[in-house]
């Protein structure tokens, strides 16, 4: 039987979302304004949003640019993924054929273990099918990290870069566009508003398939440089801007290989894989992190708030590469005619149902040997307790990070 860790329960706005409570204001000045320039103004409002407690509005911060994803997903939806994995008889499974429309196969190899973590909404539905383990020191392993905690997570200097871009030229520009359109002073503006008018476009779009008035707002040179904010929060908050941020997830990383280290054993000594598949259930504050220790998605110059133009073609986009029910799929393969036993296990990796080359061979299947052998310094000497230990001695965190 598969384990499922899912997130705990947190603050009514967690990490990444927003409250953008003074935002609601806009409803009645805008309504009140139309036509006041010579192109007239956007009436919008934000009575359509749904309040968190205390009377703020929350918004995910993962939509990125318009990215899709499965509503509400019941246990059922998330067995379509077992579609590719047609040996396996895990769930019931639907008539239709599961979403990216084709099975994962390796010639003379048979899937012994699929193990995925996957970006889904908890929905009652959901958590009535199946058994569960709430494990957050793994799956939220940021929340345990002192290190992390307090010179990123509660360090205002951490986002320096973050905070340098809000006041930069490209973001003035959208400001003083915004503030035109809705027929605003700009001092009743500033990036964080801007922000949630976009994310409240992109959600309705990739949630409701709904073009959302606020969509109006922006040109798409005006989503490159949202895109850019949020990537950059992303980057020193969850990527590859300071070592702790990914170095924490190295717990996680450690389980998945101990799951997969049992399946291999248990399969030579021709004992039942006791379990042939595994889900873990996390946010893109899991995923990230993980995504960042691996190597992927990073650029050869690091994202600052002044290389906005160099950064166009960049491969560390948040919104692409954890978009809305983001999924990360390790995939085990037994292969009975191999030539040579180093060859017998073999591994694909799949990226929101896509597979995604290793980075030691650039192909899309690896030996389960040469994959080890590629991250044994992460899983022999990265320690969780080790690496998130706040230092003894003062030091700026700056210094430390």
């Amino acid at each position: 039987m598969g384990t499922c860790s899912l997130r705990g329960e947190g603050d009514p706005c967690p990490e990444g979302m927003a409250p953008v409570s003074s935002l609601r204001d806009w409803g009645s000045p805008l309504e009140s304004r139309p036509h006041q320039r010579g192109w007239g103004c956007l009436t919008a409002s934000l009575r359509d949003l749904h309040p968190c407690p205390e009377g703020a509005l929350c918004f995910p911060w993962s939509w990125g640019l318009l990215m899709g994803g499965w509503k509400n997903p019941s246990l059922r939806e998330l067995s379509e993924a077992s579609g590719m994995f047609p040996a396996l008889p895990v769930f019931e499974r639907d008539p239709a054929p599961p979403p990216w429309g084709h099975s994962l196969s390796l010639g003379g190899c048979h899937v012994l273990v699929p193990l995925g973590m996957v970006l889904l909404p908890l929905t009652p539905t959901f958590l009535s099918e199946v058994e569960v383990e709430v494990n957050d020191s793994l799956m939220r392993f940021f929340d345990h990290c002192a290190k992390f905690v307090v010179l990123v997570e509660e360090n205002d200097t951490a986002m320096g870069q973050v905070n340098a871009f809000k006041e930069g030229p490209e973001m003035k520009k959208v400001l003083e566009k915004v503030a035109s359109a809705l027929c605003l002073p700009m001092e009743e503006l500033n990036a964080d508003l801007v922000q949630v008018a976009f994310l409240t476009c992109s959600y309705e779009l990739a949630i409701k398939n709904v073009t959302s008035p606020w969509c109006s707002l922006f040109s798409e040179e005006d989503a490159k440089v949202l895109e850019y904010l949020n990537d950059l929060k992303q980057y020193w908050k969850r990527g590859y801007g300071y070592d702790i941020n990914s170095r924490s997830s190295c717990i996680l990383f450690q389980d998945i290989f101990q799951h997969l280290d049992k399946a291999v054993e248990e399969s030579k000594s021709s004992k039942p894989i006791s379990s042939p598949l595994i889900v873990q259930v996390g946010h893109a504050e899991t995923l990230q992190p993980l995504l960042a220790l691996m190597g992927y998605f990073k650029d050869k110059e690091p994202l600052l708030a002044t290389n906005f133009a160099r950064q166009e073609q960049r491969k560390f986009r948040s919104g692409r590469i954890v978009p809305y029910a983001a999924n990360l799929v390790f995939v085990l393969y037994h292969c009975d005619h191999a030539n040579a036993s180093q060859h017998e296990y073999q591994v694909q990796l799949l990226l929101n149902e896509r597979l995604l080359p290793f980075l030691h061979s650039n192909e899309t299947t690896s030996t389960y040997t040469d994959l080890k052998d590629y991250y044994k310094d992460i899983l022999e000497n990265c320690h969780f307790k080790e690496e998130c230990e706040l230092p003894q001695h003062n030091v700026t965190a700056v210094d430390e990070l």
